[in-house]
């Protein structure tokens, strides 16, 4: 069976074909700024990449009637659990009209549906979106009633780096527990136990250590302060905490074998706020280590950051006392669709239900 992969960004798109595990061509998709200024906004573009994804299709003599499913990374949704989800109309919709949030990962559910019309297909799914979330309660809970704590993160990702890890060791998944964490220009620190994200930090909000692009946590009482600052707006203040911050905020870039460019070459800002990046990375590892009770069967880093010789060294020395460390550099976002995919068709794990 012939399977379409797609993982839509700000200004490209990323199209695989994949004949079971076997990848066919792949493909950037990119967008220049004059197709891109026709419209309002970003989700006004699904019938456009939509088409672009057919021509494309065409050029490679792949007519689109020839695609046995089609599969995309999800987006803004409601809170679900993770798995395999057929797109549904409540789910377009919900998506399209950024009820539960903005990003470019709406447009990937409607493109994949859209397609599958196209192609008369009744197979289309999208597979672990950000907004998986199987906390408890308890991690759920803040001091401050009005206030709870969000499972946002680089679900897709996670989630496929345990399952090879759990195969990788021999064990059933649902039998192991992991610190997995995903280094990239945002960074998201989770417990997984028993086949289920427990515990992670919402990096929607900018949440978890300093990042390249974000704060990390801050101390709520200045942040209120500086709120009613008059400095800045809201507006302003969200792009400083969870697109402006981190190192872009002290370095002046989000490049991170640039920033270990600095760090080696002895550049003084550059080693300070790189030593308070793996100050802050390694209390969060260890906290989740805590949650598990010491019980942790490998720690798993994964992400851009993950394929940095000199930086994995450092962090390897600091935390090798909780568990075996394993490198899964990148974030393959389309291998894992695929493998997702296959697992259903195959009739290994069952797809839910998206309402």
């Amino acid at each position: 069976m012939k399977i379409l992969a797609l993982s839509p960004y700000y200004n490209y798109t990323k199209v695989a074909l994949f004949e079971n595990y076997g990848l066919l061509w792949s493909e950037i998709q990119s967008y220049g700024p004059a197709e891109l200024e026709l419209f309002p906004n970003i989700i006004s573009q699904e019938e456009f990449r939509a088409e672009k994804i057919k021509d494309l299709m065409n050029s490679k003599g792949e007519p689109i009637n020839a695609v046995g499913a089609f599969v995309s990374v999800g987006g803004m949704l409601h809170p679900l659990e993770g798995g395999v989800y057929p797109i549904n109309a409540e789910m377009i919709e919900d998506l399209l009209s950024c009820k539960y949030g903005d990003s470019p990962m709406n447009l990937g559910a409607p493109m994949a549906n859209r397609l599958a019309n196209m192609a008369g297909c009744r197979y289309a799914y999208i597979v672990d979106p950000p907004v998986v979330d199987e906390m408890s309660g308890i991690a759920h809970m803040t001091g401050f009633p009005d206030i709870s704590r969000r499972s946002v993160f680089h679900a897709l990702n996670h989630k496929a780096v345990a399952a090879r890890e759990a195969m990788n060791i021999g064990k059933p998944l649902a039998d192991c527990n992991f610190i997995v964490c995903n280094l990239d220009t945002t960074i998201s620190i989770a417990v997984h136990s028993g086949g289920k994200v427990v515990e992670v930090n919402d990096i929607n909000s900018g949440s978890g250590p300093m990042s390249p692009r974000q704060t990390g946590d801050l101390p709520p009482l200045q942040l209120l302060e500086l709120c009613f600052s008059g400095k800045y707006s809201l507006e302003e203040l969200r792009i400083r905490v969870i697109g402006a911050g981190g190192f872009v905020a002290h370095l002046g870039t989000d490049d991170f074998e640039d920033i270990v460019k600095r760090v080696r070459s002895g550049d003084r800002k550059a080693v300070a706020v790189f030593e308070a990046f793996m100050h802050q990375l390694v209390k969060h590892i260890a906290g989740c280590a805590g949650v598990l009770d010491g019980r942790v069967d490998s720690t798993i880093l994964t992400g851009l950051m993950a394929a940095n010789e000199y930086f994995r060294q450092l962090l390897a020395g600091r935390i090798d006392w909780i568990a075996p460390i394993v490198i899964y550099p990148g974030s393959d976002d389309i291998y894992a669709l695929i493998e997702a995919v296959l697992r259903v068709m195959r009739g290994v794990e069952a797809v839910k239900s998206y309402s």
